[in-house]
């Protein structure tokens, strides 16, 4: 994890980087290494994506939950009512 969370420090604003860390530990091993692979890429919007995707999952796993305000997560192209309703 220790790497993970120095590539959340290179990759991540600051303000957002506590949720992207949460969502890492969270997630599964294949979220991870994505990220992780983007990085070393120096492919820093993908691993947003990366991060936008697993959250997405988390949530529809209730493991987290999502709210207006948080940084990740949001669907690009499905409307919120997809990720609310799990469907």
């Amino acid at each position: 994890m220790k790497e993970l969370y120095k590539a959340v420090d290179e990759e991540i604003r600051k303000e957002a980087r506590e949720e992207a860390k949460e969502i890492l530990r969270l997630t599964t091993d294949w979220h991870r290494k994505d990220f992780l692979e983007y990085h070393k890429k120096d492919q820093g919007n993908i691993c947003c994506l990366v991060l936008d995707r697993a959250k997405m999952y988390l949530v529809m796993e209730d493991k987290m939950t999502q709210n207006n305000e948080d940084h990740f997560g949001h669907p690009l192209f499905e409307d919120d009512d997809t990720i609310k309703n799990k469907t």
